[in-house]
């Protein structure tokens, strides 16, 4: 199976999308009522710092996935502690997802 790199660019559009998607669906605003705009500018800017820092770790190691930045810089053991627990992280959101566009269907 080939290798695909994708830009800087299409990652900030998927996480853009992704976080888009996942808003119209999630009724935050429920208990935020008119200062709904509020919760989504604080996400923004998380998600913007956030983006920035997987950017800054692409340009420092171009040839290594986030699990393996993790073990070239925590170290082999607490690295590999640190990519399970963000694999079970992503997992576990994936499946709250796609339960709330489940939701959202029925």
């Amino acid at each position: 199976m080939e290798k695909e790199k994708i830009s800087a660019i299409q990652l900030f559009a998927m996480m853009f999308l992704f976080e888009l998607g996942s808003a119209l669906v999630v009724s935050y605003g429920i208990t935020a009522k008119k200062d709904a705009w509020i919760a989504t500018l604080l996400g923004l800017c998380g998600g913007i710092v956030l983006f920035f820092i997987y950017y800054f770790l692409f340009l420092q190691y171009p040839n290594l996935s986030l699990t393996g930045y993790a073990r070239k810089i925590l170290g082999k053991y607490v690295g590999w502690i640190i990519g399970l627990l963000y694999v079970l992280f992503l997992l576990y959101d994936a499946a709250r997802d796609l339960r709330d566009f489940g939701d959202l269907l029925l």
